[in-house]
């Protein structure tokens, strides 16, 4: 299995998301990373934020860099994550923020190609 399980979505407007994702251990992502205490690569949080942006807010644009992203706290096998996504559409970027609660994990912006 390569993309979580969405348990809700909530589309906020044109360029604003939140979605709640049950990260089954199952997940290919898991295995290797690290084998005795598995968690999510932060590459795979930057992927799953740009598709869900394809999916949800209709972008069909290309990856160029990141800015100011940071990984907080690891995303572990069987947690039920939200993930906000934010499209500031004039300065090209997605923000995000996944969240367990009120404990920020990771976050970060995602530059995309104008």
């Amino acid at each position: 299995m390569m993309m979580p399980e969405v348990l809700s979505q909530q589309k906020i407007s044109d360029t604003s998301l939140s979605l709640q994702l049950q990260l089954s251990a199952d997940l290919f992502w898991f295995r290797g990373h690290f084998p005795s205490s598995p968690i999510l690569p932060g590459v795979t949080q930057v992927n799953w934020v740009m598709d869900y942006a394809s999916a949800f807010l209709g972008l069909d644009k290309v990856f160029y860099g990141m800015d100011v992203v940071k990984f907080q706290r690891p995303l572990l096998p069987g947690e039920i994550v939200n993930v906000q996504i934010d499209w500031l559409k004039e300065k090209h970027r997605l923000v995000f923020r996944y969240s367990l609660g009120d404990a920020v994990a990771s976050s970060g912006k995602i530059i995309l190609c104008p």
